[in-house]
């Protein structure tokens, strides 16, 4: 009963944690979808798959989301014709670049480890540049919308003279009820693993900074904590684990979990998302393991 009673708490947690979140950024894909046309967006996109990438991280810092929020955001990015390098570059650089993280990584590191708070800033600004500009090479105008999604089969059939300000609590619902249910799902597979598998076994391997470095990974990944508070987890394991692994794990957890690959099957075709998560435990794993040198 006791084993139950810890998946109950933990999932209610991190699904009550993510779901202001989530309503923020299907009310802010809302907004773009009823008030910003195709043609305004494509003009503010340059061509050049780098700095579409680099315009990608911009908006990361001004259309503030965590990781849960950014994935109904990016999706309307690139239905409404946004290529996918700059969608991409978004979703992974906004849960690490915005506001509100980077104060929770300033008063987490800064007074006693300050270069992982900029090492996680230039880092993730830098992976999301790269990765999505990989990404924008490998789906160049590519179909990657799963299109068997609710929001996709009805949020287009509403009537175009209706009131816009209705308009965007229509759109804000369905794009909320279309993500809501992986949400749900991948937070409970999120909460059995983090009852169920215990932490001890996560230090064996601490000593190492190759093998730390992939362990820390693979704990963001399966905690699936939101992007404002993992920075205090990660300050955390300070006395256990190398500096190299604390940033591996402040990067990746904000890119990719359980919960959000579950969310990203519902919405995106599986090679995409197959892709996508290759690419981000790989570039991250080089990058980190070069900065292990250094911290």
């Amino acid at each position: 009963m006791d084993i139950i009673k810890n998946i109950s708490v933990i999932f209610m947690s991190i699904f009550f944690e993510s779901l202001p979140f989530l309503l923020l950024g299907s009310f802010i894909s809302a907004i773009i979808e009823t008030y910003i046309s195709n043609e305004k967006i494509i003009k503010l996109i340059p061509r050049n798959k780098f700095l579409g990438s680099l315009v990608g991280v911009l908006l990361g810092f001004f259309l503030p989301a965590c990781d849960c929020a950014v994935i109904p955001i990016s999706k309307r990015l690139i239905k409404k014709k946004v290529p996918i390098n700059v969608s991409i570059s978004f979703m992974l650089a906004s849960p690490i670049i915005n506001p509100v993280v980077l104060l929770s990584t300033y008063y987490a590191f800064y007074k006693t480890e300050p270069e992982l708070f900029w090492y996680r800033l230039i880092y993730g600004v830098i992976i999301s540049l790269v990765i999505g500009t990989i990404m924008g090479f490998l789906y160049n105008k590519k179909e990657v919308i799963n299109e068997t999604s609710l929001m996709e089969s009805t949020c287009c059939h509403h009537d175009h003279h209706e009131n816009k300000i209705i308009g965007v609590f229509k759109h804000t619902a369905l794009d909320l009820f279309d993500v809501i249910k992986y949400l749900m799902f991948g937070a409970l597979i999120a909460s059995i693993i983090q009852v169920l598998v215990p932490r001890s076994i996560i230090s064996i391997f601490n000593n190492s900074n190759t093998l730390s470095i992939i362990i820390l990974m693979l704990f963001a990944y399966l905690i699936s904590l939101c992007s404002t508070s993992d920075s205090f987890v990660g300050k955390s394991l300070l006395s256990t684990f190398t500096k190299g692994s604390i940033l591996a794990y402040l990067l990746l957890g904000p890119m990719i979990d359980i919960k959000n690959t579950i969310v990203l099957l519902g919405n995106y075709n599986k090679k995409f998302v197959a892709t996508l998560i290759i690419l981000i435990f790989i570039v991250i794993f080089i990058f980190t393991r070069l900065a292990a040198n250094i911290l």
